[in-house]
Formats: structure tokens, sequence, C-alpha cells
């Protein structure tokens, strides 16, 4: 199995050939398996998913700071010698994305969110993080994997395979990594992402993100946004045909597989 040489370790994936798009996957807890759909797009791209540290296979380290995470991509990276990549971040997962573009704006050429949003700032999004919290204090993992795993995947044996992966994240990394993503806000860093192209993907249904687009247009130069019909929040796995369509045809049409 691929983990990084130094500690702590941190799974990660790699399959196909061509430019590079890494995956950041939600914590809490989701892991690599959330962009199972998405190595068919190893036909054309190199595709790096991973596990954030403390979920699934990667190392448990406390404390957890968004820095940190930060720091575990860009070690990935450095591992694979990937001098530029497109980052791609699902959700929570895309908040990292954005702390690690503010900080690492030269090792980005692209930068995608699926379900992204710059902070925790409407009701029912922070009531899903006080939710969360809440179960990894009671350390309910298998609830929470099985509630998450079968909520994203239509498939009783992908839904499986991820709650199975999920059960071995440790509770109380989960609940700073709960408490992280809920408190952490790149709003005020939104101005260091105008040198990538950044493209938004919403479902069509998941409403209560929608709004975030908003702010994403004033401050930087080159958004793109992408809505998919009769979707909700589980765009990558639910709605993985439309998702990947959307990512190949816009990496065309910016010309960054020549980057």
């Amino acid at each position: 199995m691929p983990f990084t040489k130094e500690k702590p370790h941190i799974y990660y994936e790699v399959k196909g050939n061509g430019p590079t798009i890494l995956f950041i996957p939600p914590p809490p807890a989701m892991g690599h398996l959330t962009f199972r759909y998405q190595y068919k797009l190893s036909d054309h791209y190199q595709i790096i998913t991973l596990d954030i540290r403390g979920d699934c296979k990667s190392e448990k380290a406390l404390p957890v700071t968004m820095e940190l995470f930060v720091s575990d991509i860009k070690r990935v990276l450095d591992e694979l010698q990937v001098e530029k990549a497109i980052i791609c971040g699902y959700s929570n997962g895309g908040v990292i994305a954005q702390a690690f573009a503010a900080s690492h704006p030269n090792r980005i050429i692209g930068l995608i969110l699926i379900g992204g949003y710059y902070e925790v700032a409407s009701f029912w999004l922070k009531k899903e993080y006080q939710l969360g919290i809440w179960i990894a204090k009671q350390k309910w993992m298998s609830l929470l994997a099985s509630a998450l795993s079968f909520n994203h995947f239509s498939s009783k044996k992908a839904a499986n395979e991820m709650a199975i992966e999920m059960k071995q994240t440790d509770p109380d990394m989960l609940e700073q990594q709960y408490a992280i993503g809920m408190n952490y806000s790149n709003k005020h860093s939104l101005t260091k992402l105008d040198v990538p192209p950044l493209l938004l993907i919403y479902g069509a249904r998941d409403i209560y993100i929608h709004h975030y687009q908003h702010l994403y247009q004033e401050v930087i130069k080159d958004v793109e946004i992408a809505y998919i019909d009769k979707s909700k929040h589980q765009v990558p796995t639910k709605h993985d045909h439309e998702c990947n369509a959307i990512i190949k045809q816009w990496i065309r049409s910016k010309d960054l597989a020549k980057e």
C-alpha cells in the first residue's frame, strides 16, 4: 500500500497518466473511496486520491489543524514528484483545497470545488457539523459510517466497502475534523485564488449551499459554474457520469492539459 514516507503516514492511490488531478475527500472520515468513480478519468489524467490524516487507512496524528491538512497534500504531491496539479475538493474537502490554493498557488493549475463553500455560514450546514461533532463524541463510528456510505452510494457493494474504511477512523480525530471544518474560513483568502481557473459543480437540489457561488464570482476572475440536474450533494458518487464529463470539458476548454 502506498503511504507517505514521513509520519504521519498518509495513504494515497495513483492511477493513470497525464496531467494530474488530486481529489481531496471530505473530512470527516469518507476517504479515498469517495472518488472511486472518478478513477474513470484515469484514461486521460493521472488521478490521485487520498485519506485525510486520521481517516480510514491514514495514520492518526493529534492535534489536527488546517495547516497540517495542507501540509499533507503538499507531501503527497512532493513524494510523487508532481510539480503542479489540478486540485479538486468535495464538500469539506473543498475547504482544504482552497486553503492549499491560498498557501501554494504555484502548485495549482486549476481548482475544482464539488458542492463547495468557503466557510460554514448557513444554518443547515452548521447543524450538519454540530450533529457530526455530537456523533463523534458518542463514538458512534458504525452509525456514521453506515449513514454516510449508504447516503452516497446506490451500490450496496460500494457502500459497504466505504463503511469498512470509515470505521477505521478515530472518533477523537473525527470530532476535531468537524470542529476545524465548522470554524475555518477561506473568505478573506479568496483574493489569493485569482491565479488558477475555478470550476464550481453543484447539485441542482443542493439549495442551501448555492449562495456561496456569489462571492466566488465577485473576487475570482475566472469562474465557471455547473449545476447537475436532479442531484443533491452527492455529486461525485451518484452523478459521476455528469460530474466527470463536466471536469473533462472544463479542462479542455481551459487548455489545462498543456500546463
